[in-house]
């Protein structure tokens, strides 16, 4: 799963290394080194050009269930709240990293997962228009996962689709399909790194650099 994100490159940056035709509000971003669902974020999806849009992470905050934050994608397919958004409604969510917590018996030690070169990871997502509790209409997004790679199933069982640069392009190019989009699903990229960070991480609230900061020793 992916339950905790950040995005806290500058805009130069992400505009550069995504080749960015058109950011929407750009004013608005905010980097963050704490991501937890429904907070915005920013959100790469190509219709006639490459496009950032701020959306809100998740699906269904008016409903009495759980909001929808992550995706299987070995159901994408099945799933009536899916299936309908694959061919037109997919998205890149941009992340610098991503943290789970690896189940040490009686307690859980938070993990940050990153590109080993610093990169932007470029998460398969998928997004639509949904309405919020004030009854306004959002652009909300859910990360696709699927199940883990060796090097990190020690941690968690299931991690976000990471793919390559290859692969992220085609999924996000609606408009002009070559095969099957489920198939760029497992086009990952294999530039992944783990270390542990500190417990600083696990309050949602804590946003700062501190919650990547690594544990010596």
């Amino acid at each position: 799963m992916c339950g905790r994100n950040t995005i806290f490159s500058d805009r130069k940056t992400i505009k550069n290394e995504l080749k960015v035709d058109i950011w929407k509000n750009e004013d608005d971003y905010t980097p963050s080194y704490n991501l937890s669902p429904t907070q915005l974020s920013p959100v790469l999806v190509k219709n006639e050009a490459r496009a950032i849009y701020s959306m809100r992470w998740g699906f269904g905050f008016q409903s009495k269930m759980r909001p929808i934050f992550n995706a299987r994608a070995e159901s994408l397919s099945i799933k009536k709240s899916f299936k309908g958004l694959i061919s037109r409604n997919r998205c890149i969510v941009l992340s610098n990293g991503f943290f789970e917590w690896k189940n040490d018996g009686n307690s859980k030690t938070p993990y940050f997962i990153h590109h080993d070169a610093g990169k932007i990871i470029q998460m398969a997502g998928l997004c639509k228009w949904d309405i919020d509790q004030n009854g306004k209409r959002k652009l909300v997004y859910t990360i696709i996962t699927k199940e883990a790679r060796p090097s990190l199933k020690d941690i968690h069982h299931r991690e976000p689709v990471m793919l390559s640069e290859n692969a992220a392009s085609k999924w996000i190019n609606v408009n002009t399909p070559s095969g099957d989009p489920l198939s760029y699903l497992y086009d990952n990229t294999d530039r992944i790194s783990s270390y542990e960070v500190t417990k600083f991480v696990n309050k949602s609230s804590n946003d700062s650099p501190e919650c990547i900061q690594r544990v010596l020793g």
